[in-house]
């Protein structure tokens, strides 16, 4: 696979990692693999990730598909709660707003 080369040493472990799985790939061993579970030790993937304070992200119902999404969210981060009331509450840090498809035609009530 094409492979993009980074200054940033994050992104250089990035690239190492494809440049090694495929080259796994093609040893006789994982012949019958499609791809492999690769990690280096101390990159961001592989860290727990949290807000450092109390944070209450709002998804609004009339959001189609933001449920979803915050709830995903909420998995890869420690400490986020999740609101989903039709109004917006109090104590919410931050609002997600998920464009998609139906995002206009789903629910009046995202436009006001």
């Amino acid at each position: 696979p094409l492979t993009i080369w980074y200054r940033i040493n994050d992104f250089q472990l990035v690239s190492l990692k494809i440049i090694a799985e495929a080259l796994l790939l093609c040893s006789p061993a994982y012949l019958n693999k499609t791809s492999l579970p690769l990690c280096v030790s101390g990159e961001l993937e592989s860290q727990s990730l949290a807000f450092s304070k109390q944070t209450t992200l709002w998804a609004s119902p009339a959001n189609a598909g933001a449920q979803d999404l915050a709830d995903e969210i909420a998995a890869a981060f420690a400490g986020l709660t999740i609101s989903t009331t039709d109004a917006r509450p109090a104590n919410a840090t931050h609002m997600l707003l998920y464009l998609n498809e139906d995002s206009f035609v789903s629910d009046e009530r995202l436009a006001e």
